[in-house]
């Protein structure tokens, strides 16, 4: 009668004791050498430099800086987010003419009540897809106009279709928005910092977990690759998990590697048949138009609790063992 619970116990603390085993092995993976590559250069981004290198941040969040909808506004407005995400979800929905027509109109309606949501995503919408040269003009000066009254959003969304033909204009905008609390603006320029400069390495990880503060996903990408970079490898994968879990579909491409210690796996196997669950997640993102397209919260779906991706342990050590010494 006495054996069973001995060995029980006995089992236990062999599981244990190989599961202790397992994680002091990964944390080492948290003391591995940095890896700054470039951006251990000083950076020929002359303008990021230039905008960041003295920029005292101060983590603030957006919504102290939006405009209040009236009830009218944000009414129409709730009625166009629940059509367009109830339409993401089916197949080829926005091929049908009435569908299409239906959701302008909604976009109309939202606009006549005045929701300056409605009037940003009518302009980036338009920007994005311009039936002509007049068209996308007037989308831009609307835009411009949201900036003038102070809304972060506006300010990054403008800012960032500068890259290449203003980049003054640009990171100035983006200073502004970041200043104004927009998390979109605090990913892109901590993005842009990240494999850049290691010199703004400090205030690009501010900008980052500031923006993750807010609850914008896509910044895990970023900051995981920065953890890579100051060694910190363990942490990084269980940044870009987190992301993928929280919205940040940028954040699988760094986790399909675990699909290479699966059983099966060839270098002819495209690696996400090899992960499933991935390959889940990414589809449910894909399905997401709205959210890539404008970036606002309202469009910015949860990913069901069923299709949460977890690394297993023993999977992630064998990665980490075969990626030592590896940059990105």
């Amino acid at each position: 009668m006495t054996s069973m619970p001995r060995f029980a116990l006995i089992f236990a603390a062999i599981f244990m004791a190989c599961g202790t085993a397992t994680a002091k092995r990964l944390e080492d993976f948290n003391h591995a050498p940095t890896s700054y590559g470039s951006s251990e250069q000083l950076s020929v981004d002359k303008q990021l430099l230039a905008e960041f290198s003295h920029k005292k941040f101060v983590c603030r969040s957006e919504a102290a800086f939006l405009p209040k909808e009236s009830p009218a506004a944000a009414e129409a407005f709730r009625q166009l987010v629940e059509y367009a995400l109830a339409g993401d979800q089916i197949d080829n929905f926005w091929m049908d003419e009435e569908h299409k027509k239906q959701r302008e109109g909604l976009l109309a309606d939202a606009v006549k009540e005045g929701s300056w949501k409605a009037v940003y995503l009518d302009s980036v919408w338009t920007l994005r897809y311009p039936a002509s040269p007049a068209e996308r003009v007037n989308a831009s000066e609307k835009l411009q106009a949201l900036i003038q009254q102070g809304v972060p959003i506006a300010a990054y969304k403008y800012g960032s279709s500068l890259y290449g033909r203003d980049d003054n204009a640009m990171y100035a905008l983006l200073s502004g928005a970041v200043d104004r609390g927009s998390p979109q603006a605090m990913a892109l320029v901590g993005g842009n910092i990240v494999p850049q400069a290691k010199v703004l390495h400090p205030v690009g990880k501010q900008l980052l977990e500031c923006a993750v503060e807010q609850g914008f996903a896509p910044a895990y990408m970023s900051l995981g690759k920065l953890a890579w970079m100051e060694g910190r490898r363990l942490d990084a994968y269980r940044l870009w998990e987190k992301g993928a879990n929280k919205g940040c579909a940028s954040c699988i491409q760094y986790l399909e590697p675990i699909g290479r210690v699966r059983r099966g796996y060839t270098s002819a196997t495209p690696v996400l048949e090899q992960v499933p669950q991935l390959a889940a997640i990414n589809a449910f993102y894909e399905r997401n138009f709205f959210y890539p397209l404008s970036e606002l919260k309202d469009f910015d779906l949860p990913l069901p609790k069923n299709l949460t991706f977890h690394l297993n342990d023993k999977e992630l050590l064998k990665l980490l063992e075969t990626e030592q010494g590896s940059d990105f």
